[in-house]
Parts: C-alpha cells; sequence; structure tokens
C-alpha cells in the first residue's frame, strides 16, 4: 500500500491517499469536540463504479477497526466516578 499525506490538521483531521494497485482513495478522519466528549469522523471516498467489492471490503475493515477502537476507549478511558 502507498499513501501520501493530503492535510494534517494537529489534534483535528487527517486526510490521506490510499492507494493498492489501481484503487487510489482519499481517506479523511476528522476529530471534532462536542460539549462532552470528541466526535470521530472517518471517510473513504472516490471508489469508482466498478469497485464496489473494494468498497464493500473497507466498509467491512473500517466497521471492524471501528468496533475494536470503541472497545479500546471502553477499557482505558476512566468512568464516570472514578
Amino acid at each position: 500500500m502507498n499513501c501520501r499525506i493530503l492535510e494534517i490538521e494537529a489534534h483535528r483531521k487527517l486526510s490521506y491517499t490510499w492507494v493498492v494497485g489501481d484503487m487510489d482513495t482519499v481517506v479523511t478522519v476528522a476529530l471534532t469536540p462536542t460539549t462532552s466528549d470528541v466526535r470521530l469522523s472517518l471517510v473513504q471516498a472516490g471508489f469508482k463504479p466498478d469497485q464496489r467489492q473494494n468498497c464493500a471490503g473497507a466498509r467491512y475493515g473500517w466497521k471492524m477497526m471501528g468496533g475494536r477502537l470503541v472497545d479500546l476507549v471502553a477499557h482505558t478511558s476512566p468512568q464516570v466516578g472514578e
């Protein structure tokens, strides 16, 4: 896999190309503070119409990794009242 950083905004946003074979997409991860926590947004864009299987695979992978991230945060963050 090859990538190229497109944009970095410290503690806010990271955008990079994700190149695998003939698939060239852009991944953007953004953190947005809310009144009580931080919202994480992840978008992978640029799939071509003939790359439906690639898009489905990316969706599956990001959901799996997002679930692992939720579990990690739940186990490492201080609980209310601690």
